[in-house]
């Protein structure tokens, strides 16, 4: 869901050394944005993407290491490298399906299982989900349990978001504030990722319409919040949010969005991983 905020923080990190993608069936449409910013991801299945990993950031075998610290010229030398071969980062993205936002109980133990296998090559892990992805008190402490450490999305309080939303919006209190906008209507508040099945398919073939026209026929819900961000780059957006309004006869509501809680939760979690590297 946060797919576009990921494309985004991504493709503004000039330290990117290495930049993979497990693949899936949910990735090929992340890649496609990635190359659309000019980055060149690796993509490799997850059997051989831990192998190739490894070879990226393996360092020099044991022989040369004796012979670097044997003469202190070659040794300031090596050290230098070393500093600098640490500074090159590793991105690893793992791409989990939309639609686990169904079961909660099934998205927890995804994020989890997930989380778990990427530990095994990771200095660290960043979530990109908000409370819904790991809201149980018993997957926060198995995540903390795992071999790297894990870091979430947080506002600029400091506070874990809510869901995606409050990751579009800014944070857990704007996202509070929006809706106070709909004087204690229903709504909806979408992104383009939100939105996407429409892009692909007769959406009322599908079971995403079946079950929104279930959950929208209440009429309290009647308010659609439009988040608009000149940094997305679906070019359908607003005709899918005009479309679903009209389908569902709803309001929109135009209201800003941001990309500053996916970037600065970014930039906060390599720099404490590079802390903990350096230390």
């Amino acid at each position: 869901m946060l797919e576009d905020e990921l494309v985004y923080v991504l493709s503004t990190d000039l330290e990117i050394k290495h930049l993979f993608v497990v693949e899936n069936i949910n990735s090929f449409r992340f890649v496609q944005k990635l190359r659309s910013e000019n980055l060149k991801p690796f993509v490799f299945s997850s059997d051989r993407l831990y192998s190739m990993v490894s070879e990226s950031n393996r360092s020099p075998p044991d022989g040369f290491t004796k012979m670097f610290s044997s003469i202190p010229v070659l040794k300031q030398m090596y050290d230098a490298l070393n500093r600098k071969k640490k500074r090159e980062l590793t991105v690893v993205v793992n791409l989990l399906r939309k639609d686990l936002h169904s079961d909660i109980d099934y998205l927890q133990s995804e994020v989890y299982l997930n989380a778990k296998e990427m530990s095994k090559i990771s200095d660290g892990i960043l979530l990109f989900y908000g409370k819904c992805g790991y809201s149980s008190e018993e997957v926060q402490d198995d995540l903390q349990r795992l071999d790297c450490p894990v870091y979430f999305l947080r506002d600029d309080e400091k506070n874990i978001v809510d869901d995606c939303v409050s990751v579009a919006l800014g944070g857990n209190e704007i996202y509070t504030k929006t809706m106070l906008l709909g004087n204690g209507r229903g709504a909806i508040y979408a992104t383009p990722m939100w939105l996407s099945i429409m892009n692909e398919t007769d959406y009322k073939s599908t079971e995403s319409y079946q079950n929104a026209k279930k959950y929208l026929s209440n009429s309290m819900y009647s308010l659609l919040f439009k988040i608009n961000n000149q940094k997305y780059k679906d070019n359908n957006f607003h005709r899918n949010a005009s479309e679903f309004a009209t389908l569902f006869d709803m309001e929109i509501i135009n209201t800003d969005g941001t990309m500053d809680v996916a970037t600065n939760s970014y930039v906060e979690a390599k720099t404490s991983i590079y802390e903990i590297m350096e230390y």
